[in-house]
Protein backbone atom coordinates (compact mmCIF):
# COMPACT_ATOMS: atom_id res chain seq x y z
CA UNK A 1 0.00 0.00 0.00
CA UNK A 2 1.51 3.38 -0.84
CA UNK A 3 -0.19 6.99 -1.28
CA UNK A 4 1.61 10.03 -2.02
CA UNK A 5 -0.11 13.29 -2.31
CA UNK A 6 0.78 15.11 -5.46
CA UNK A 7 3.53 17.08 -3.68
CA UNK A 8 5.44 14.26 -2.45
CA UNK A 9 4.32 12.38 -5.77
CA UNK A 10 6.45 14.57 -7.54
CA UNK A 11 9.47 14.97 -5.42
CA UNK A 12 10.13 10.79 -4.75
CA UNK A 13 8.83 10.21 -8.21
CA UNK A 14 10.67 7.28 -9.68
CA UNK A 15 12.47 6.40 -6.29
CA UNK A 16 11.55 4.06 -3.26
CA UNK A 17 9.82 6.10 -0.81
CA UNK A 18 11.16 3.58 2.16
CA UNK A 19 14.25 4.14 1.54
CA UNK A 20 14.33 7.81 1.28
CA UNK A 21 12.07 8.19 5.04
CA UNK A 22 14.58 5.88 6.47
CA UNK A 23 16.97 8.80 5.32
CA UNK A 24 14.96 11.54 6.51
CA UNK A 25 16.91 13.94 9.86
CA UNK A 26 15.12 15.90 11.60
CA UNK A 27 14.16 17.00 14.94
CA UNK A 28 13.59 13.26 17.11
CA UNK A 29 10.28 13.54 19.10
CA UNK A 30 10.31 9.88 19.94
CA UNK A 31 12.11 7.32 19.16
CA UNK A 32 11.98 3.82 20.58
CA UNK A 33 12.58 0.15 19.65
CA UNK A 34 10.09 -0.61 17.07
CA UNK A 35 9.10 3.20 16.35
CA UNK A 36 10.47 6.73 15.83
CA UNK A 37 9.04 9.94 15.24
CA UNK A 38 10.30 13.29 13.93
CA UNK A 39 10.02 16.46 12.51
CA UNK A 40 11.40 17.65 9.50
CA UNK A 41 11.20 20.34 6.20
CA UNK A 42 10.72 19.69 2.95
CA UNK A 43 10.97 22.88 0.32
CA UNK A 44 10.20 25.59 3.38
CA UNK A 45 6.95 23.41 4.55
CA UNK A 46 6.96 21.11 7.78
CA UNK A 47 5.95 17.45 8.58
CA UNK A 48 5.83 15.16 10.89
CA UNK A 49 7.05 11.82 10.23
CA UNK A 50 5.82 8.10 12.08
CA UNK A 51 8.10 4.92 11.30
CA UNK A 52 7.03 1.77 12.37
CA UNK A 53 9.36 -1.27 11.82
CA UNK A 54 9.01 -4.97 12.48
CA UNK A 55 7.52 -5.28 15.85
CA UNK A 56 8.85 -8.93 16.11
CA UNK A 57 6.33 -11.80 17.09
CA UNK A 58 7.65 -11.75 21.07
CA UNK A 59 6.51 -8.13 21.08
CA UNK A 60 3.09 -9.67 19.50
CA UNK A 61 2.20 -12.26 21.66
CA UNK A 62 3.13 -10.58 24.76
CA UNK A 63 0.89 -7.42 23.69
CA UNK A 64 -1.72 -10.43 23.22
CA UNK A 65 -0.88 -12.04 26.96
CA UNK A 66 -1.50 -8.99 28.29
CA UNK A 67 -4.83 -8.85 26.72
CA UNK A 68 -3.61 -5.83 24.90
CA UNK A 69 -4.08 -5.00 20.82
CA UNK A 70 -0.64 -5.46 19.30
CA UNK A 71 0.35 -2.33 17.21
CA UNK A 72 2.41 -3.78 14.28
CA UNK A 73 2.09 -0.35 11.38
CA UNK A 74 1.14 2.80 10.68
CA UNK A 75 -2.43 1.67 9.23
CA UNK A 76 -4.02 2.40 12.46
CA UNK A 77 -3.37 6.04 11.99
CA UNK A 78 -4.05 6.18 8.44
CA UNK A 79 -7.68 4.52 8.74
CA UNK A 80 -8.32 6.56 11.67
CA UNK A 81 -7.58 10.28 10.44
CA UNK A 82 -9.45 9.53 6.91
CA UNK A 83 -12.38 8.59 9.07
CA UNK A 84 -12.23 11.36 11.39
CA UNK A 85 -12.04 13.48 8.14
CA UNK A 86 -15.21 11.31 6.32
CA UNK A 87 -16.67 12.61 10.11
CA UNK A 88 -15.75 16.26 9.52
CA UNK A 89 -14.02 15.71 12.81
CA UNK A 90 -10.78 18.45 12.74
CA UNK A 91 -7.35 15.96 12.69
CA UNK A 92 -4.27 16.04 10.76
CA UNK A 93 -3.99 15.82 7.34
CA UNK A 94 -1.57 12.82 5.72
CA UNK A 95 0.61 13.35 2.64
CA UNK A 96 2.21 9.87 2.74
CA UNK A 97 1.55 6.65 4.00
CA UNK A 98 3.42 3.12 2.81
CA UNK A 99 3.18 -0.21 4.44
CA UNK A 100 5.19 -3.13 2.98
CA UNK A 101 5.64 -7.16 3.89
CA UNK A 102 3.36 -10.01 4.74
CA UNK A 103 3.93 -10.95 7.96
CA UNK A 104 2.44 -8.86 11.08
CA UNK A 105 5.69 -9.47 13.04
CA UNK A 106 7.93 -8.28 10.09
CA UNK A 107 5.73 -5.04 8.59
CA UNK A 108 7.40 -1.82 7.76
CA UNK A 109 5.41 1.59 7.43
CA UNK A 110 5.23 4.89 7.51
CA UNK A 111 2.77 8.28 7.43
CA UNK A 112 3.80 11.66 6.95
CA UNK A 113 1.02 14.22 8.20
CA UNK A 114 1.52 18.47 7.95
CA UNK A 115 2.65 19.79 11.08
CA UNK A 116 -0.71 21.61 13.10
CA UNK A 117 1.91 24.47 13.62
CA UNK A 118 0.93 27.46 15.42
CA UNK A 119 -1.34 25.74 17.90
CA UNK A 120 -1.38 24.85 21.90
CA UNK A 121 -2.52 21.51 23.23
CA UNK A 122 -5.63 21.65 25.78
CA UNK A 123 -3.81 20.71 28.69
CA UNK A 124 -1.15 23.09 28.20
CA UNK A 125 -3.85 25.78 27.29
CA UNK A 126 -5.89 25.05 30.21
CA UNK A 127 -3.23 24.41 32.61
CA UNK A 128 -4.12 27.95 34.36
CA UNK A 129 -7.65 27.50 34.79
CA UNK A 130 -7.28 26.78 38.58
CA UNK A 131 -5.71 30.21 38.82
CA UNK A 132 -6.93 32.07 36.12
CA UNK A 133 -10.82 31.11 35.79
CA UNK A 134 -10.95 31.63 31.59
CA UNK A 135 -14.34 33.45 30.34
CA UNK A 136 -17.85 31.40 30.19
CA UNK A 137 -17.87 31.07 26.69
CA UNK A 138 -14.29 30.29 26.25
CA UNK A 139 -14.63 27.46 28.91
CA UNK A 140 -18.36 25.92 27.29
CA UNK A 141 -17.33 26.50 24.29
CA UNK A 142 -13.98 23.84 24.49
CA UNK A 143 -16.43 21.77 26.54
CA UNK A 144 -19.26 21.38 23.94
CA UNK A 145 -15.88 20.96 20.89
CA UNK A 146 -14.33 18.03 22.75
CA UNK A 147 -17.39 16.36 24.11
CA UNK A 148 -19.07 16.68 20.67
CA UNK A 149 -16.06 15.29 18.95
CA UNK A 150 -15.77 12.22 21.33
CA UNK A 151 -19.31 11.82 20.79
CA UNK A 152 -19.23 11.34 16.67
CA UNK A 153 -16.20 9.32 17.35
CA UNK A 154 -17.88 7.15 19.67
CA UNK A 155 -20.97 6.27 18.02
CA UNK A 156 -19.24 5.86 14.56
CA UNK A 157 -17.13 2.94 16.07
CA UNK A 158 -14.19 5.01 16.52
CA UNK A 159 -12.24 4.48 20.06
CA UNK A 160 -8.79 6.60 20.38
CA UNK A 161 -7.16 4.78 23.03
CA UNK A 162 -4.76 7.62 24.06
CA UNK A 163 -7.99 9.79 24.68
CA UNK A 164 -6.31 13.10 26.52
CA UNK A 165 -7.12 16.35 26.42
CA UNK A 166 -2.85 16.83 25.58
CA UNK A 167 -4.06 15.37 21.85
CA UNK A 168 -6.41 18.02 21.32
CA UNK A 169 -4.63 20.98 19.76
CA UNK A 170 -6.39 24.14 19.43
CA UNK A 171 -5.29 26.60 16.57
CA UNK A 172 -4.66 29.93 16.83
CA UNK A 173 -7.25 32.35 15.01
CA UNK A 174 -6.69 35.38 12.50
CA UNK A 175 -6.80 37.79 15.05
CA UNK A 176 -4.13 35.94 17.12
CA UNK A 177 -5.83 34.56 19.79
CA UNK A 178 -6.48 30.76 20.90
CA UNK A 179 -9.92 30.47 21.27
CA UNK A 180 -13.40 32.15 19.43
CA UNK A 181 -16.40 29.74 18.74
CA UNK A 182 -14.95 29.29 15.17
CA UNK A 183 -11.16 28.11 16.35
CA UNK A 184 -10.48 24.51 15.05
CA UNK A 185 -9.80 21.95 17.78
CA UNK A 186 -7.29 19.01 16.12
CA UNK A 187 -6.79 15.32 17.45
CA UNK A 188 -3.69 13.57 17.13
CA UNK A 189 -1.78 10.75 17.87
CA UNK A 190 -3.80 8.20 16.66
CA UNK A 191 -1.14 4.77 16.01
CA UNK A 192 -3.61 3.28 18.90
CA UNK A 193 -6.95 4.15 17.43
CA UNK A 194 -10.14 1.25 17.27
CA UNK A 195 -12.33 1.39 14.57
CA UNK A 196 -14.63 -0.93 14.91
CA UNK A 197 -18.19 -1.71 13.62
CA UNK A 198 -19.92 -1.88 17.08
CA UNK A 199 -17.50 -0.96 19.82
CA UNK A 200 -17.64 -2.88 23.35
CA UNK A 201 -18.67 -0.14 26.15
CA UNK A 202 -15.55 -1.04 27.74
CA UNK A 203 -13.18 0.51 24.90
CA UNK A 204 -15.72 3.86 25.26
CA UNK A 205 -15.48 3.53 28.92
CA UNK A 206 -11.67 3.89 28.99
CA UNK A 207 -11.81 6.50 26.57
CA UNK A 208 -13.79 8.80 28.54
CA UNK A 209 -12.38 7.99 31.49
CA UNK A 210 -9.10 8.73 30.10
CA UNK A 211 -10.40 12.23 29.03
CA UNK A 212 -12.20 12.99 32.42
CA UNK A 213 -8.60 12.02 34.36
CA UNK A 214 -6.86 14.28 32.15
CA UNK A 215 -9.10 16.85 33.34
CA UNK A 216 -9.33 16.71 36.80
CA UNK A 217 -6.39 19.41 37.85
CA UNK A 218 -7.76 22.11 35.16
CA UNK A 219 -10.40 23.62 38.01
CA UNK A 220 -13.52 22.16 36.01
CA UNK A 221 -16.87 22.38 37.87
CA UNK A 222 -19.68 19.99 38.77
CA UNK A 223 -21.39 22.18 36.23
CA UNK A 224 -18.98 21.75 33.37
CA UNK A 225 -18.87 17.52 33.95
CA UNK A 226 -22.97 17.88 34.06
CA UNK A 227 -22.30 20.18 30.46
CA UNK A 228 -20.07 17.32 28.86
CA UNK A 229 -22.32 14.52 29.94
CA UNK A 230 -25.35 16.30 28.78
CA UNK A 231 -23.23 17.31 25.05
CA UNK A 232 -21.56 13.74 24.67
CA UNK A 233 -24.68 12.28 25.12
CA UNK A 234 -27.10 14.14 23.68
CA UNK A 235 -29.71 14.14 26.13
CA UNK A 236 -30.88 16.51 29.18
CA UNK A 237 -29.23 15.96 33.03
CA UNK A 238 -31.92 14.18 34.48
CA UNK A 239 -32.19 11.63 31.55
CA UNK A 240 -28.57 10.83 31.28
CA UNK A 241 -27.91 10.98 35.36
CA UNK A 242 -31.24 8.41 35.02
CA UNK A 243 -30.49 6.22 31.75
CA UNK A 244 -26.66 6.08 31.76
CA UNK A 245 -26.45 6.07 35.50
CA UNK A 246 -24.04 2.68 35.17
CA UNK A 247 -21.56 4.23 32.21
CA UNK A 248 -20.85 7.16 34.10
CA UNK A 249 -20.18 5.32 37.06
CA UNK A 250 -17.87 3.18 35.58
CA UNK A 251 -16.37 6.18 34.22
CA UNK A 252 -15.22 7.69 37.03
CA UNK A 253 -14.26 4.85 38.41
CA UNK A 254 -11.47 4.18 36.05
CA UNK A 255 -10.64 7.84 35.66
CA UNK A 256 -9.72 7.83 39.46
CA UNK A 257 -8.25 4.62 39.33
CA UNK A 258 -5.78 6.52 37.28
CA UNK A 259 -5.37 9.24 38.82
CA UNK A 260 -4.36 7.39 42.23
CA UNK A 261 -2.18 5.51 40.18
CA UNK A 262 -0.48 8.06 39.01
CA UNK A 263 -0.16 9.77 42.60
CA UNK A 264 1.14 6.46 43.57
CA UNK A 265 4.33 6.60 41.28
CA UNK A 266 5.02 10.73 41.64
Amino acid sequence: MLYLNDEFSKTWQGQDPFKLVQAIEGKIYREVKNRKTLQFSLDGRSYFLKMHFGVGWAEIFKNILQLRLPITSAENEWNAVNRLHDLSIDTMTVVAYGKRGLSPAALQSFIITEDLHNTVSLEEFCARWPDQTPAFAVKSGLIYKVARAARAMHTNGICHRDFYICHFLLHKGGDGEFINLKSRLSLIDLHRALIKENLGSRWIEKDIAGLYFSCMEIGLTQRDLFRFMCTYKGKGLRETLEEDAQFWKQVTLKATALYEKLNRHQ
